[in-house]
């Protein structure tokens, strides 16, 4: 697995695209030389990042699914689809993007390294990716933010072999969907 930082290759993101910001597929692209699971804390971020009149919860959470499911089945990738690569990050969410993620995102790559090693099972992880991916795509207003963070941890910990990490980005997932069923359950009881 490469162990390339993931937080400089999204602020790098800025430069593609020109002023009209880079497309999802562009980002895509950036990401791919740096192994499977790179692609998903760019897709984390963007997904948590309020985006008003663009979907990105429901965009990011689907190729959330899509990666997830690629990687339990143990597929290669196929190239994105065409309409979700050519829609475009629009600078602004970009922005916003590298603000809210690149930092946290450089403090836990600092923290992730090598131990428990045997708790570092990628399956796992990729199991509770694709029920965060379906999480994010729902229509939940501030819903996004704990499957957000649980993404992020899962893949860092799962690209540097951190055990203790993919424990921690369980436990996030798992509080993730308990509030996802309390919001469900509150909702029936009032109707």
């Amino acid at each position: 697995m490469n162990t390339r930082s993931l937080a400089l290759a999204l602020t790098r993101l800025r430069r593609l695209g020109g002023e009209d910001g880079p497309t999802i597929g562009q980002a895509a692209e950036s990401f791919s030389a740096l192994g499977r699971l790179a692609p998903l804390p760019l897709l984390a971020a963007l997904g948590m990042t309020p985006s008003p009149g663009l979907p990105l919860g429901a965009i990011c959470g689907g190729l959330m699914v899509w990666l997830a499911l690629a990687g339990l089945l143990q597929r290669p990738v196929t190239a994105l689809p065409q309409g979700m690569a050519r829609r475009r990050i629009p600078p602004g969410v970009l922005r916003a993007m590298l603000r809210q993620i690149a930092p946290p995102l450089r403090k836990l790559e600092k923290l992730a390294r090598p131990r428990l090693t045997a708790a570092a099972w990628p399956t796992l992880a990729w199991l509770a990716i694709l029920g965060q991916g379906v999480v994010m795509a729902l229509p939940i207003p501030l819903g996004n933010f704990l499957p957000g963070v649980a993404v992020l941890v899962l893949s860092i910990a799962v690209i540097r072999g951190d055990g203790l990490g993919v424990l921690l980005g369980l436990m996030i997932s798992a509080l993730s969907l308990a509030v996802l069923a309390g919001l469900g359950w509150g909702l029936m009881a009032v109707f």
